[in-house]
């Protein structure tokens, strides 16, 4: 019984190594951070299409919810004005700090479906985001949209406004 003890304590003891080990290396690949916070957690962010020349203003806000993932990857989920829920997936992407700034650059694409769940096409976002006192950023936006065969249909540009969700 004394030996089964010892090799649970030992095993629990290389476990518990184990997972410092992996956290201390997670942090170590966490992005460069403002003030003590990096881009990495979830966001509640507003979104507003803007004219690509002049900035104004397109459209209300809209909601939207994003995760930036340790590691560069990235998911969010937005319903733009006109959209429905049911006819579109959620944004998967790809995100990277620019060396030197509080700038950061993403990618993500979502697919988009007709009423009768046919395959629509997708909508590609390449943004610039900055973040400001670790809690907020902001971030200029183009949105392609390309068709079911890839082809590009067209552009627009837009703005967000993100704070941390905490």
């Amino acid at each position: 019984m004394k030996k089964h003890n010892i090799v649970r304590l030992a095993f629990g003891l290389a476990m518990s190594a184990v997972m410092l080990l992996t956290a201390l290396e997670a942090s170590a690949q966490s992005s460069p951070a403002v003030d003590g916070k990096s881009l990495v957690g979830t966001w509640q962010v507003l979104r507003h299409g803007v004219d690509c020349v002049t900035r104004e203003r397109l459209n209300p806000d809209f909601p939207t919810l994003m995760t930036f993932n340790r590691g560069g990857t990235l998911n969010g989920y937005s319903v733009g004005p006109g959209d429905s829920p049911g006819l579109q997936t959620p944004e998967y992407g790809n995100w990277a700090h620019q060396q030197g700034t509080q700038t950061y650059t993403l990618r993500d694409v979502s697919y988009g479906y007709d009423n009768t769940g046919t395959f629509a096409g997708r909508g590609e976002v390449t943004a610039t985001v900055t973040l400001a006192a670790g809690d907020t950023f902001t971030a200029d936006t183009t949105i392609d949209i390309y068709d079911a065969s890839g082809n590009l249909l067209f552009s627009f540009c837009g703005m967000w406004t993100g704070t941390r969700f905490q």
